[in-house]
Order: structure tokens, then C-alpha cells, then sequence
């Protein structure tokens, strides 16, 4: 059986992920999420609600994570970071110093905390390891508004860099990649299109893009990162943009 830890099931991305990976039973899978997974009832599946904003509530959960799976062996096991926020939008020196953090401790704090501990936590129970962190475009470009955004995402990137560095050295049963899913059509890009043309200067290209069909569904994307999983294509250190993959 294949051990899956997915954060941020809410809705989109995540929600879609555990979707897929529920429909075998080969997948054990066990979810970070805001809320509960409403509706969601599986022998090979469990639900852990905690804000990742709160570090000291995600250390418990994991806690709890470490007592549920005690005994088990798993032929693979996956993390993938995808929980995150855009907010705040807006100009660099119009943004709040208690909104910057929140966004630093979701999109880049939460999930090297995460990778840590899978890490560790799952060189004794698999055989094959692998952590995935979700990135974005906006890791290598600068976007006029989402100052906090970019930074935490390329501040990921780093850090999955010098994790997978460290990782080939002393690990190499782990694997540790950046990916990114492209544009989705997903709850984050209706905040960003709500935006105010004044904090956001693109958002009109953003609504553009949803008016033309030009957003994949999350399903969709969900699937293809699944199957780049089974394809061996996502190999420790690699930067991966699944547009330029072929699935």
C-alpha cells in the first residue's frame, strides 16, 4: 500500500487530489485540511484539521499522524505540500506586518516543517519516500502585488533545494522536487480576479484567462500529478512545470 499526506483538502487543488487518490485502495491517505473533510468516508483515509498558520497546532497534529500510523509499512510514501494562500495582495510598502507572516508561515514555514518531519518520520516505514512541494510561476517572476506570494514561493524553492541536496548525501531512498501545477481553476484565482486593479495591476489578464477557458480544472491536474508520480519523472532536486511534461 502507498501512504499519501496531501495538505490543504479544503477545496481545489487539494480537495481534487484526495478525490483521485481515494478512488484506489492501493492509497492510504491522510489529509492537512482548514475544515473537515465534509462527506468523505473511507476505510484508507483519515483527516487531520489544523490550521497551518498555527505551528505549534501543526507539531500536534503531527503527533497525532505519528501515533495513528505506528506499526505500519508502505511500499511508497508521498507528501505533498499543496496548501497555501495569495493574500495579501497589494503593493510592498502598503502591506501589514501581521498578514506578511501569515502568508510566510502557510506558504513556506508550514510546509518546510512538513518535509522535516516526513523526512524523519518515514525512513523507518517506506521503502520509497517522496515530498512534492507545489510552487508557482510566481517563484521565478516578479508579479507586481503579490510581493509575499512570490517570495515565500521562491523562498520554497531554495528550500527544496537544499533539502534534495542534503537528501542525495545522507538519504537517498528520498526524493524532494518543486512543482508547478499551472494556472487552475480554483477558490485562490477568484480572490486573485476579485482583486482591485490599484493592489493588483495584471488582474485583467487573470479574469481574461478565466472569460477565454483558459483555466484547467483542478481534477484534471490532479491526475496528471498522480501520473507523474507513477512515472518516475519526478526525480529529488528536479523543478518540475507540468505544462512541459508530457503525461
Amino acid at each position: 500500500m502507498n501512504l499519501y499526506l496531501v495538505s490543504g483538502t479544503t477545496n481545489g487543488l487539494g480537495a481534487a487530489l484526495q478525490r483521485a487518490l481515494l478512488a484506489s485502495r492501493d492509497n492510504y491517505l491522510v489529509t492537512l485540511s482548514r475544515a473537515p473533510d465534509v462527506g468523505v468516508a473511507a476505510a484508507h483515509h483519515s483527516n487531520h484539521c489544523v490550521d497551518l498558520a498555527n505551528a505549534q497546532a501543526l507539531s500536534a497534529a503531527l503527533g497525532h499522524i505519528e501515533t495513528q500510523l505506528a506499526g505500519q509499512t508502505f511500499s511508497r510514501a508521498v507528501l505533498i505540500n499543496n496548501a497555501g494562500i495569495i493574500a495579501p495582495i497589494g503593493r510592498f510598502d502598503d502591506l501589514g506586518s501581521a498578514a506578511l507572516a501569515l502568508n510566510m508561515q502557510v506558504n513556506l514555514l508550514a510546509p518546510m516543517q512538513l518535509a522535516g518531519w516526513f523526512a524523519a518520520f518515514t525512513r523507518a516505514i517506506a521503502a520509497q519516500r517522496l515530498i512534492i512541494n507545489i510552487s508557482s510561476g510566481a517563484a521565478a517572476r516578479p508579479i507586481a502585488g503579490w510581493s509575499a506570494y512570490c517570495a515565500a514561493k521562491a523562498g520554497l524553492e531554495m528550500a527544496t533545494r537544499v533539502a534534495a541536496l542534503e537528501a542525495a548525501a545522507s538519504d537517498p531512498a528520498l526524493s524532494i522536487c518543486s512543482l508547478a501545477p499551472g494556472v487552475i481553476d480554483t477558490p485562490m484565482q477568484q480572490t486573485v480576479r476579485a482583486s482591485n486593479a490599484n493592489a493588483f495591476p495584471d488582474v485583467a489578464r487573470f479574469r481574461a484567462m478565466k472569460a477565454d477557458g483558459l483555466l484547467r480544472p483542478a481534477d484534471d491536474v490532479a491526475r496528471d500529478i498522480l501520473r507523474l508520480i507513477d512515472s518516475g519523472k519526478l526525480g529529488n532536486g528536479s523543478n518540475v512545470d507540468i505544462r512541459e511534461l508530457s503525461t
